[in-house]
């Protein structure tokens, strides 16, 4: 039998009981999910489903589960167009790591890519793009009048990495316009805005498969994705979306730059962000996306 969540949101946890640290997902409001088992802690059961595609396993409170009656939905029809990836102008060569024009893509005409096919060269490409983009220093990246940029760096390693992660997305009328083909200017505050780390937690759930991003279920599949010369990112939208979410990159390891690990299995990933403290590799000394600040978190990464 099935069941559905019915409560705003639901914290699904890999044991039964709460912790700071347990939260593997936070299921929306009506999300289906199937019931395994109940747990032997009185008012848990075990379920499972599929969240953005990544069937996982868990643990929820069942008083906010309720019996799905909903009939299936009707099959979605085809869209007529597929929606293009976005960019302001591009190769811009006065924009780089020092330059300030945070909406336009990194032009510099001898910055660094990710072209290889192996992964040893892949990981070393990519550390040749974490040395260029330098967060510690560019002033691209450097908090001030209490904004940070998480995003802009986040997006910056992508697209160096030949990765699609959108600094500008298309608002909603363009959307509409483009899914009946027709042809989109590309115009900032008027057919494309700028998406913050919160807008970008909601454009990984609408969008990201569409560009090629998987949903994994825990940082072991992070840093693995790493280790091969992938893109792996963490990101978590505030409860109060007038204040920052965050978004951050999971990088590979080397000989002396390693993810904290516990009876060998991942705790904390070897990381790479901007925010309110930038660093170029670091774990941190918590699980900082099971914050009591973010409503949602998600696990995402690309080949």
């Amino acid at each position: 039998m099935n069941f559905k969540v019915s409560a705003t949101s639901l914290n699904l946890r890999s044991e039964p009981r709460v912790t700071a640290s347990n939260r593997l997902a936070v299921l929306p409001h009506g999300q289906v999910v199937a019931k395994i088992a109940e747990a032997p802690q009185e008012g848990w059961w075990q379920i499972s489903t599929v969240l953005n595609g990544l069937s996982i396993t868990g643990f929820a409170a069942s008083q906010f589960l309720e019996e799905d009656v909903t009939p299936p939905p009707p099959p979605a029809p085809s869209p007529v167009a597929s929606v293009p990836a976005v960019h302001l102008t591009e190769n811009r060569s006065e924009v780089t790591p020092d330059s300030t024009s945070r909406a336009f893509p990194i032009g510099e005409v001898t910055r660094p890519k990710r072209t290889a096919t192996t992964a040893a060269a892949r990981i070393a490409q990519l550390r040749k793009i974490i040395s260029y983009l330098d967060v510690e220093n560019g002033a691209r990246y450097q908090r001030g009048s209490g904004n940070t940029y998480c995003n802009i760096y986040a997006c910056d390693y992508c697209y160096l990495s030949g990765v699609y992660l959108p600094r500008v997305w298309w608002n909603a009328p363009a959307l509409v316009n483009l899914a009946i083909g027709r042809t989109v200017e590309v115009k900032y505050g008027d057919t494309v805005d700028e998406l913050n780390a919160n807008s970008l937690n909601n454009w990984f759930r609408d969008f990201g498969d569409t560009f090629g991003w998987s949903r994994v279920a825990d940082v072991d599949a992070l840093q693995e994705c790493a280790n091969q010369g992938g893109i792996p990112v963490i990101s978590a939208q505030r409860k109060e979306l007038n204040r920052s979410g965050h978004i951050c990159l999971v990088v590979p390891e080397s000989s002396t730059q390693v993810a904290t690990r516990s009876g060998g299995a991942v705790v904390l990933p070897l990381q790479s962000q901007a925010g309110a403290t930038n660093f170029s590799y670091g774990t941190g000394t918590r699980a900082w996306w099971t914050g009591t600040e973010f409503r949602t978190f998600s696990f995402w990464i690309h080949d």
